[in-house]
């Protein structure tokens, strides 16, 4: 089973850095180490902004300059490739091992374990999930980390037991 954190929980390790957090945006980074610093993304290129650093690594989180918003996001996680592409104003097109999925609002995606995603169904038995809030988007590989993404930062939670080993 899966145990869930419950958000007071959350908070409580996120202001007590128990939980790694990292935000981007295209004007600046903040690093897990707590620093800020300006960065200007003048390319498309894919940059990674975090990853656990173990010999086979359990996921990676990208981001790149867009066209039609700030940002563009990938997250590998294990063997499985998720991209969120802005399209248009509060319009983000998922891609999922360059599988087109489309989540309205509050809407879910689950990555069952042995089969292909499937969307606004409950599964048990899952690698991760991804929901969808409004024109903000969470990616939940629990308990290895959390995406929030909006188009214009993304924010990366890293559980306790990945603390020291980001890059």
């Amino acid at each position: 089973t899966r145990a869930m954190l419950q958000p007071e929980l959350i908070t409580y390790m996120y202001y007590n850095n128990i939980i790694n957090h990292c935000h981007a945006t295209s004007h600046s980074v903040r690093t897990c180490d707590n620093v800020t610093y300006p960065y200007t993304m003048d390319h498309a290129c894919w940059t990674l902004i975090s990853s656990d650093c173990y010999e086979h690594p359990s996921f990676a989180v990208f981001i790149k300059k867009e066209e039609k918003a700030p940002l563009g996001m990938m997250a590998l996680i294990g063997d499985q490739k998720i991209e969120f592409i802005p399209m248009e104003a509060n319009k983000i097109h998922i891609k999922m091992n360059d599988k087109d999925y489309d989540l309205t609002d509050n809407g879910v995606i689950f990555s069952p374990l042995d089969t292909t995603p499937v969307t606004n169904k409950v599964v048990h038995k899952f690698k991760f999930k991804i929901i969808r809030r409004k024109t903000s988007y969470v990616l939940d590989f629990f308990p290895q980390m959390m995406i929030n993404y909006d188009g214009n930062s993304v924010q990366v939670l890293a559980g306790p037991h990945v603390k020291g080993q980001n890059c």
